[in-house]
């Protein structure tokens, strides 16, 4: 049985784990807003923010990966699907990302509210 596993991040450690989003994660969609499972960050014990099963983890270094990162995911964009769609990709940095959140409000990967981080964790 394949296990279908999603990217959760903690923006204030700036890690990442690839975890289940679904109780029965062999039946997982690629295409989820958020998961029905909390997982924690092992560093801070913060609840980690759902990422997608298409999120590529920023270095510990790349401060402008991780902030535009955190700025997509408070605006409601994940990284989901399968890719197949005319929207641009998502940016990924922090120079990009204002600006491409103003642009595209209707994009296929904006699938969740708007959410602070700070009072999510």
């Amino acid at each position: 049985m394949t296990q279908f596993l999603h990217n959760f991040a903690c923006f204030d450690c700036q890690i990442s784990f690839k975890r289940p989003a679904t109780k029965d994660s062999s039946s997982g969609s690629a295409h989820l807003a958020e998961s029905e499972l909390v997982h924690t960050c092992p560093n801070c014990r913060h609840k980690m923010a759902f990422m997608g099963r298409n999120f590529s983890t920023p270095s510990k270094s790349d401060n402008s990966g991780w902030i535009a990162a955190q700025a997509l995911w408070e605006a409601g964009f994940r990284f989901s699907g399968s890719g197949s769609h005319s929207d641009p990709p998502l940016p990924r940095t922090k120079q990009e990302v204002g600006e491409f959140i103003k642009l595209n409000p209707k994009h296929y990967q904006k699938i969740a509210p708007n959410e602070k981080w700070s009072d999510y964790i």
